[in-house]
């Protein structure tokens, strides 16, 4: 517990000054780095399933998608395309019986999707909506994911009975789950009021409601992988925690979320 509550007293101020402080291209990089490290773990958890993925190729399609992704005037669609032709033509050079050349490559390519493209929209959250709204939306993001998460733990050791996935993770349980939503949106409300009050409560409640199903969705995903290679975390990089993928699962998920409500609900 104290590993855990050490690394989160690093991680957590090294978090808010990226998101507060740091411009277009550094917030970018932010997002590579922790789409990198993120990447080498989803594909150490596919090799543990038997698979033998491209990392090298993984690497680079997810940069090149990131970049595809940022510099606008590249069109991403052509981008994807490329990449599906290029994870083809890597997995047809390879050296490997035929049916590791596909699943690895099947594997790869899922992974390069999957990080990039949940990953990305906090950038578009940061800088398209202004930059004091863009900055307080994503604290609020954060904040939902973070207190939710906590809560959800505390509930669930607490006073949990009933398995909420147990197939996908046998420790989650449906006290915990409303818990970690109810506190989430709490929290929330608690940063709109005193720290970002210009933002329409009705749309932060909303929003972070949302951001919360997505988040515990984006963690049974990640469980799902975990239980599926058999590996009770990610990595062990960041002590107490496991890895940056078991750190960002639920972001995965609720990035998406909330950049989607801000694009056809914030507003409205």
């Amino acid at each position: 517990m104290l590993l855990r509550i050490a690394s989160a007293l690093v991680l957590i101020p090294l978090t808010l000054l990226l998101v507060l402080f740091a411009r277009p291209l550094y917030f970018l990089l932010g997002l590579a780095l922790v789409g990198t490290l993120s990447l080498r773990e989803y594909l150490a958890l596919t090799a543990k399933m038997g698979m033998r993925p491209q990392a090298g190729f993984g690497y680079a399609g997810f940069l090149l998608l990131l970049a595809a992704l940022y510099y606008r005037p590249l069109p991403p669609l052509l981008v994807l395309a490329v990449l599906v032709l290029a994870a083809f033509l890597a997995a047809m050079g390879r050296q490997a019986p035929m049916r590791e050349r596909v699943t690895g490559m099947m594997a790869t390519l899922f992974g390069i999707l999957y990080l990039a493209l949940c990953l990305f929209p906090a950038e578009r959250i940061r800088f398209d909506f202004g930059e004091r709204v863009g900055e307080a939306w994503l604290v609020v993001l954060l904040v939902t994911l973070w207190v939710g998460d906590t809560a959800a733990l505390a509930a669930g050791r607490s006073f949990g009975r009933t398995l909420f996935a147990p197939l996908l993770s046998p420790k989650k349980t449906n006290e915990g789950a409303i818990a970690g939503l109810a506190a989430g949106v709490l929290g929330a409300a608690a940063v709109q009021r005193f720290v970002f009050p210009d933002l329409p409560l009705r749309h932060v409640a909303l929003a972070s409601l949302l951001v919360g199903m997505a988040g515990q969705l984006g963690d049974l995903a990640e469980s799902m992988l975990k239980r599926a290679a058999e590996a009770k975390d990610s990595s062990a990089l960041i002590p107490g925690h496991g890895g940056v993928l078991d750190r960002v699962d639920s972001l995965l998920f609720g990035i998406p979320a909330l950049y989607i409500y801000l694009v056809h609900l914030y507003g409205a």
